[in-house]
């Protein structure tokens, strides 16, 4: 028989499977958006400023410092955000009651989602503030067109990363699981999708 599964994880106790854990797309997903989130704080930190020939520092962003800081700060949160959830997804397999893997999946949930909306706004706002910018003197606008770009491409990854936590959720809330894996686990065998966390490991399988 297949190992029982509760929101797509095998029983607990199982061995870290390097291999396994990279391939998950929700992994992948949030490595893009820690990468991503990494290059836009430290693009629009110090990238998107531009130094007036009168020595007055500006914000590419039609003139809006707090655009910058904005920008800034979520691509911080961003990677930490991340960290986070990575840090979850790898130690996912270890925990053995079913109502905490719920309230862990539905964490995941909520803060996928929370920053998809964020870098849905910050996107849009990024692009109108530097379309409207105007200035009589040359400067340099590639960090703060790449910081949109990737402020596009962060919403993809973390939208992607929501994606399958939703799959991940409903796959969990549609089994009937006993409160944990440790009591009577020959009952009620389960099949669970696998979206993204820990896959059964053989070694935990119930013959």
């Amino acid at each position: 028989m297949e190992a029982m599964k509760a929101y797509g994880a095998g029983l607990a106790g199982g061995q870290f499977d390097a291999q396994a854990f990279i391939k998950k797309p929700t992994v992948i997903f949030r490595l893009f958006a820690l990468a991503v989130g990494l290059l836009l704080w430290l693009w629009v930190a110090s990238g998107v400023w531009h130094k007036r020939l009168s020595g007055q520092l500006v914000c590419l962003y039609n003139y809006s410092s707090s655009t910058c800081s904005f920008g800034s700060a979520v691509g911080f949160f961003s990677v930490g955000a991340a960290v986070a959830l990575l840090i979850l997804d790898a130690r996912f397999h270890t925990i053995s009651a079913v109502q905490t893997r719920r309230r862990a999946v539905l964490t995941d949930l909520v803060v996928s989602g929370v920053m998809s909306f964020i870098f849905l706004i910050t996107f849009f706002t990024l692009w109108s503030k530097y379309s409207s910018f105007e200035i009589t003197e040359e400067y340099s606008g590639r960090y703060a067109k790449l910081s949109i770009f990737f402020a596009l491409i962060s919403l993809v990854s973390w939208g992607g990363a929501s994606f399958f936590s939703w799959r991940r959720y409903q796959d969990g809330a549609g089994m009937s699981m006993p409160a944990t894996f440790s009591a009577n686990p020959d009952a009620g065998l389960i099949e669970g999708g696998e979206y993204g966390y820990e896959r059964g490991n053989p070694g935990n399988q119930i013959f």
